[in-house]
This record gives structure tokens, C-alpha cells and sequence, in this order.
């Protein structure tokens, strides 16, 4: 996870300084308290905001909470892309969750820095509040994605207000449940529904169920994507050919957990911010690592001459996914290759 923190203040940079004893943070400051462990920041601060939402995480400002709010406000797009957003008073007192507390780990990771700063964590999600399970962080638990996010939020009102919900998994669910949450048998759902007075219902990597009752759906991300292109592909012509693949797979994009590709394209722009605008990690296959398996795929001369190995797509989507199974062979369209791998752990 990459955190930024930004302070404009010297007693918030020696806070800053506190705080990197704790974490990898990158320090964002003004020129007047210039340190030899914090990046310099031009004012006005509005004007870099935007880039610091793109490019990190999870960040943390010392500073007051309006004048956060006021900063931000323009740019918080949903909770399913916003970064998670801390602020902390200058004295290190108070550490409050203000955006993404849930998906973007706010409260989470509020909690642990209010431990190692003995200050206390201000959280104000009502699942939180009524410590109970919310569908976002069950989502996020369990890593999955979330359907529809207004289905989520509906179940999530039941949840909060103690009534009864319903779980049909098809992963093994190895965290603890509240007490609400109710396992019923996928094949006699409406008796379930009527004998545990069940008000929503969650279904994990299952299909879709008639229920007289709020419904919400998640899905496991555990897709790798294997992609090879010609130089200079960008973001969005790799994306335009992933979504047509995807949708004839009537697979959501939000189902890939990482992207994988020859370490020959390690700088490729278009696939690094691919990677980070689903904000899944991108794998870097050796070309030896690939030479080992190239066997096993249909390969290219061509792409042997130009950068040492047959193919690269499938030998990296079948080793980032721990030779898993292949969902999609390779497809080649516009200069650009790409195979689909279910991630062996899930088989």
C-alpha cells in the first residue's frame, strides 16, 4: 500500500517523522520546513491534490479537518476507487478516518496508527460504531468485489439495525461472523428466509437467486492477467481490448487481482497504469522464468527475434497465477495480447 502524508507545519513534520518509524510513508511538506526525509510540496496545496489521490493508497494529512474536506471534496470520485483519507491534529491527539474508511481501509489503518501514537482513533461508520460487519469490509475481508454497490448499502442497513441476514458462499469464509449473519441451504432459500425472518441476504461466487428479500452479490477477485503489447500502447487501447474480451466472458473487470507481463515491458506506461487504476499489483515474469515454460504454449519466431522468448502472455499469465487454470488463451488484437488465468489457490 503507498501513503502519503502532508503537512505544512514543523510540528507536523516532526509528528510526520514519528510516524515513519511506523510505516514506509512518503512526506509531503512546504519549503519553509524542508527535511531531508520529505518531498517538497508547491502551494497552493489545492493544485496537487488531485495527483496524490491518483497516485496513493491511503493519505494522511496533519492539518485541520475543514480545510481537508474543502481540498478533497473535487476530486472523490466513489468509495470503490477513492483512496483511504486520514487527518491528524498537529499534537497527534485525535487520528480520524474522514473518506473510505471501509474499501480504502481508512478505519483500519486509523486504528493502528492511533495505537502507536497512544491517541485516540475517531470512526464513525455505523457498522464500526455498532461493531458489527459491514458488506464493503466483508467484501474487503474475503477479497472480493462488490456487485452493485446500492444493494451492498441496503443489506448493510439491515446489518447495522441487528436484523437477521443470510449467507450463501461458495469460498470457504474463514473469518468470524456476527451473530446475524445466518448460513442457509442454496436450494431451499424461501423456507430459510421465512424461518430465520431473514431481511437480506449475501451471496458469495454464486448465481443469481430469486429471494423475497434485498439481495447483494460478491464476487472473488482471483483472475490474473497475463498481457504482452507493442511499445507504446496506452491505457486506454488496452482496456478498450480487455473489455471486449471480458464482456464476451461476461466477466466483470473487477474480478482481476493482478497483472502480469515480461520483464521487458516493466516500463510499459500503458500496462502500469492499467495496473494502477483497477489497483491491483503488476508481476514481472523473468525471460528465464519464461523460457522454462514457453513449451507448453503456442510461441512466435517473431517475437523470439525481437525480445528472447516465444510468447509472453500466457507463460506469464500461467505463472503469476501459480500455473493456474486458463481461462481465456491468448487473443491478439491491435498489437496488443492478452490471456485470462483463474488463480490456482481458487481452483
Amino acid at each position: 500500500m503507498k501513503v502519503a502524508l502532508i503537512t505544512l507545519t514543523r510540528g507536523g513534520l516532526d509528528l510526520a517523522m514519528n510516524l515513519r518509524e511506523y510505516d514506509d510513508i512518503d512526506i509531503y511538506t512546504h519549503k519553509e520546513n524542508e527535511s531531508e526525509y520529505a518531498e517538497l510540496i508547491k502551494l497552493p496545496l489545492r493544485d496537487n491534490i488531485k495527483k496524490l489521490m491518483d497516485d496513493y493508497d491511503m493519505l494522511i494529512f496533519i492539518m485541520a479537518t475543514g480545510i481537508v474536506v474543502r481540498l478533497i471534496a473535487p476530486h472523490i470520485k466513489h468509495k470503490s476507487v477513492d483512496p483511504g483519507v486520514i487527518v491528524i491534529d498537529e499534537h497527534g491527539k485525535y487520528v480520524i478516518s474522514l473518506l473510505s474508511g471501509h474499501l480504502g481501509g481508512a478505519n483500519d489503518y486509523t486504528t493502528r496508527i492511533a495505537d502507536f501514537l497512544d491517541a485516540n482513533a475517531v470512526i464513525t461508520t455505523s457498522s464500526d460504531v455498532n461493531n458489527t460487519l459491514a458488506v464493503d469490509t466483508l467484501a474487503m475481508k474475503l477479497g472480493c468485489y462488490i456487485d452493485d454497490f446500492n444493494d451492498a448499502k441496503d443489506v448493510t442497513a439491515h446489518i447495522v439495525n441487528g436484523e437477521n441476514i443470510g449467507i450463501i458462499s461458495n469460498i470457504e469464509i474463514s473469518i468470524d461472523l456476527p451473530k446475524n449473519f445466518i448460513r442457509i441451504d442454496e436450494d431451499n432459500i424461501s423456507h430459510s428466509i421465512e424461518k430465520h425472518n431473514i431481511k437480506g441476504l449475501i451471496v458469495i461466487e454464486g448465481n443469481i437467486i430469486k429471494a423475497d428479500c434485498q439481495v447483494s452479490y460478491l464476487y472473488k477477485r482471483n483472475i490474473t492477467l497475463g498481457i504482452g503489447c507493442k511499445r507504446g500502447k496506452t491505457k486506454e487501447q488496452i482496456t478498450k481490448e480487455l473489455l471486449m474480451v471480458l464482456e464476451d466472458l461476461k466477466m466483470n473487470i473487477n474480478r482481476i487481482s493482478r497483472i502480469s507481463t515480461v520483464e521487458v515491458k516493466k516500463d510499459e506506461k500503458g500496462i502500469i497504469e492499467l495496473a494502477r487504476s483497477l489497483k491491483v499489483p503488476m508481476d514481472i515474469v523473468t525471460l528465464d522464468e519464461i523460457r522454462e515454460v514457453q513449451y507448453l504454449f503456442h510461441g512466435s519466431d517473431f517475437v523470439e527475434r525481437t525480445i528472447g522468448v516465444t510468447c509472453v502472455s500466457e507463460p506469464c499469465g500461467y505463472l503469476s497465477s501459480n500455473r493456474g487454470e486458463c481461462i481465456l488463451n491468448k487473443v491478439k488484437a491491435n498489437g496488443i495480447t492478452i490471456s485470462l488465468w483463474k488463480n490456482k489457490e481458487e481452483i
